[in-house]
């Protein structure tokens, strides 16, 4: 018998050995079977910060730099995504090197970087067969948008790059600009903008050539020439005075706002006649910011003085003097041998501006051809390309060379005055345009600058969107349509939760420059901001502003404020907040007319005044029955102060009321326990009974 219960128990551990030997070869098979490793486990689950501790502690292989730099990315750390792709040479393996130059690109594009963007892929599409290339492109987010976009930067930017890096910038537009092509070839920007590439094929200094003739005539280029000389010096009363020989009107009224505008810094108070008669090109040259890099740095604009005592002296009797008689005393003061040479190079440079003043043709010519362009503000090489017509190599100085801004200056003025160097791209500045002959124009003239910020604020004035505020905030972000792209980009984000992204846009915005509506509308953005990312000393102060330039929050977000500062205690400050959001209640909604009241109630509670919240309650609780959530607490509120008054009866009414209506659990457990309590305090107090008189 104990032989077999020993068999037993031997069998049953034999039994045993083998099913957990079975159970433990599953297991091991289940796990060995699974091939994911722990980094990729955590990929699927996007836990991106431990994978980026994982990773940072890698070796340097290109797989291993490539998922730390896509880790980075995806976390958010553009900037240091950025510093992995870039600090490792070119990868040997070709797909590998396409992965880090796209990703590459669109680091830059989160980087607000769009042209550095469109060169990273662009270098990553270059090593793709083209189907591959074409599916990348077409399948990037928006990217046709921002090609286009940063094609025309760089083709405009090509006429002020220095010589040493101009073959550079070429190859680079002819790259992209055939990739797109191939990726998009039957859109309106590639079938007509394709020409004009040719141009930059031939690669030679460009002349410029006369039209508008019969608008702006000779004598006209003269006197405003001459109006340019005298804002080079400062004298803006000379320069506006000039401008009356014009014979046309509208030019005159043209020219005399750019000479307004020089001086003062401050947009042109009425652009109406040249709106009324559709000219879109003048229009624009004010409304896109052109001249906001000369308004910015005067010294750019004016002719710079040596820093010294007796110069300033002699400059003030030589501005005094007529034209004539400054060259004569120019030319005495250059012969003498006490003159340093930074004097003597400044008399020159004066020598030139007084020449076209005097009308001399000839002499400020021979003064212009023996000058050093960089030493000239922009003011004279301006006058001297209007009058002399050199190449356009001649008429740009050293400061120019990288900045688009400087050639959208210098070719829009130049075209003012009808002396034309881009004729290929730009349509003539003076002609009317409308309607559908202005679509057509943008159509087949989609690198004319003007005419895009032309098409663009048309657009947003219909119907604003992200794709029009991404184009104009890019291509025109000194303009005030750039600034309101900003803003409502701004505004766009923090509704997405993206506060990282609607900051950067913020920054970008100066309020102070186009006036308190611009500003205002800044200030609104700025409160959301600060209110969602917790900045609520800043919001406050924002809020201040806003109020002090007469404006207004939409009233969910003063709202918003309102219930901010009465949580920290300042109920005066929230209840008059609230209070004024409550004046304009009849443009809201009833929910939002339901909880603004709530609030109000709330304050006066907080504060003491129990009968004029009491009021309030009530109201809401009459006036908003549908708004059930407020309603509902109203009365419950309502109900807590007839109770402290001694009102059982009244309190009850209004418990039971919210028992049957509420829609929360919580809320009729609440008013259930309140209704209890009362009935127990009329109990002892012996309420309900029969009264008996004392007398």
């Amino acid at each position: 018998m104990n032989l077999d219960i020993k068999k037993y128990f031997m069998f049953l551990l034999l039994l045993i050995a083998i099913t957990f030997a079975a159970m433990n070869s599953n297991v091991y098979a289940a796990d060995k079977k699974s091939s994911e490793s722990y980094e990729d486990w955590l990929e699927k689950y996007g836990a991106w910060d431990i994978l980026e501790k994982n990773y940072s502690n890698s070796d340097e292989s290109p797989e291993l730099i490539l998922k730390r730099a896509q880790t980075a990315f995806n976390l958010g750390r553009y900037e240091a995504c950025l510093t992995a792709l870039q600090g490792t040479p070119a990868f040997d393996n070709k797909e590998q090197e396409i992965s880090r130059l796209w990703l590459g690109g669109q680091t830059q594009r989160a980087l607000g970087f769009p042209v550095k963007a469109v060169i990273w892929f662009s270098q990553a599409a270059r090593l793709m067969d083209q189907e591959n290339m074409v599916n990348k492109l077409r399948n990037e987010t928006n990217l046709k948008r921002v090609w286009f976009d940063v094609c025309r930067s760089m083709y405009w930017g090509y006429f002020v790059t220095s010589d040493s890096a101009r073959e550079a910038r070429k190859i680079m537009l002819d790259q992209s600009f055939t990739q797109a092509e191939k990726a998009w070839p039957k859109t309106y920007f590639i079938v007509h903008s394709k020409n004009d590439l040719v141009v930059l094929e031939q690669n030679q200094d460009r002349f410029p050539i006369e039209n508008n003739s019969t608008l702006i005539t000779t004598d006209d280029r003269m006197a405003i020439a001459q109006s340019l000389a005298a804002s080079s010096l400062g004298e803006w009363k000379k320069s506006s005075g000039r401008l009356e020989a014009i014979s046309n009107s509208t030019v005159r009224s043209f020219w005399t706002s750019i000479n307004n505008y020089m001086e003062s810094g401050n947009y042109p108070e009425s652009t109406g006649e040249l709106s009324k008669e559709n000219l879109v090109h003048p229009l624009a040259f004010f409304e896109a910011g052109v001249l906001e890099p000369v308004i910015n740095s005067p010294t750019l604009w004016q002719l710079a003085a040596p820093s010294s005592t007796a110069w300033n002296v002699f400059r003030s009797k030589l501005v005094e003097m007529k034209p004539e008689e400054a060259l004569e005393t120019i030319d005495r003061e250059t012969g003498s041998l006490l003159l340093s040479t930074d004097l003597v190079n400044a008399l020159q440079n004066y020598r030139l501006a007084f020449a076209i003043l005097s009308g001399d043709k000839v002499l400020a010519e021979k003064s212009w051809k023996r000058l050093d362009q960089n030493s000239l503000p922009m003011s004279l090489r301006v006058a001297a390309a209007i009058l002399f017509k050199p190449s356009f190599s001649k008429v740009l100085n050293n400061s120019d060379y990288g900045n688009n801004d400087h050639l959208y200056i210098i070719s829009g003025l130049c075209e003012a005055a009808g002396i034309k160097y881009f004729p290929e791209i730009n349509t003539p500045f003076w002609e009317s345009c409308s309607g559908s002959k202005l679509n057509q124009k943008i159509n087949l003239n989609p690198l004319d600058r003007l005419l895009v910020y032309s098409e663009l604020s048309s657009e947003s004035q219909k119907n604003m969107s992200e794709d029009i505020a991404r184009r104009s905030a890019f291509l025109f972000p000194n303009s005030k349509l750039g600034a309101e792209s900003l803003i409502y980009l701004a505004e766009k984000a923090a509704k997405n939760r993206n506060y990282k992204l609607s900051a950067f846009y913020l920054k970008r915005v100066n309020q102070e420059k186009f006036g308190s509506e611009i500003k205002l509308k800044w200030l609104v953005s700025a409160v959301e901001y600060d209110l969602a990312v917790g900045n609520d000393a800043k919001a406050t102060k924002a809020y201040n502003e806003i109020i002090s330039l007469g404006g207004t929050l939409p009233a969910e977000k003063e709202l918003k404020l309102a219930l901010l500062i009465q949580q920290k205690g300042e109920l005066k400050k929230a209840q008059a907040i609230l209070e004024r959001i409550w004046k304009g209640r009849d443009s809201l909604n009833n929910e939002l007319k339901a909880e603004i009241l709530f609030w109000i109630a709330e304050g006066e509670h907080a504060m003491g005044d129990k009968e004029k919240a009491l009021k309030h309650y009530l109201e809401l609780a009459w006036k908003f029955p549908k708004q059930n959530i407020w309603a509902t607490t109203a009365m419950y509120r309502a109900s807590m102060i007839y109770e402290h008054k001694g009102q059982f009866e009244t309190a009850k009414r209004f418990l039971k009321s919210v028992i049957k209506q509420a829609d929360r659990k919580a809320q009729k457990e609440a008013a259930k326990s309140r209704l209890d309590a009362i009935d127990n305090k009329m109990a002892k107090a012996g309420a309900g009974k029969d009264v008996v008189f004392p007398f």
